[in-house]
């Protein structure tokens, strides 16, 4: 008789091991992007923040548009304030938005990895039950 129990266990696994690298730790993971001209595309790196700082999204506004952005961790008594910097010479208003949970700097309400861990749980949690 063909056991369906290491298929299971598989698809728990498969699963776990999918969570794991958001329930690592306690410090938020988020997504690091250097201070960048909007018109320039930079891969995400991802990070994990020091203890009681937060995920952040930055947009330097200048003439009326936004022309830098940056992503990274910051502390929570920053998040929200706005500030000016020069940068290649030219003064740029930094506002800045922050979130407290993993990955919430992606750029999109759901990461493709946040989507990913979704899909790969349910097939986890149903698969089994429909093969048995």
């Amino acid at each position: 008789m063909y056991s369906f129990f290491p298929t299971r266990a598989v698809c728990v696994l498969l699963g776990a091991c999918l969570l794991l690298p958001a329930l690592h730790c306690e410090n938020l993971l988020c997504y690091y992007c250097p201070l960048l001209s909007t018109s320039r595309a930079c891969d995400l790196v991802l990070t994990e923040c020091p203890p009681q700082e937060l995920c952040v999204t930055g947009r330097g506004h200048y003439g009326g548009r936004v022309a830098l952005s940056t992503r990274g961790c910051m502390s929570e008594r920053d998040c929200g304030l706005e500030h000016t910097i020069l940068y290649r010479g030219t003064n740029f208003t930094m506002t800045y938005s922050c979130c407290d949970w993993h990955y919430c700097n992606s750029g999109s309400h759901c990461s493709g990895y946040l989507a990913t861990i979704g899909l790969a749980t349910a097939a986890a949690l149903l698969l089994p039950g429909r093969l048995c």
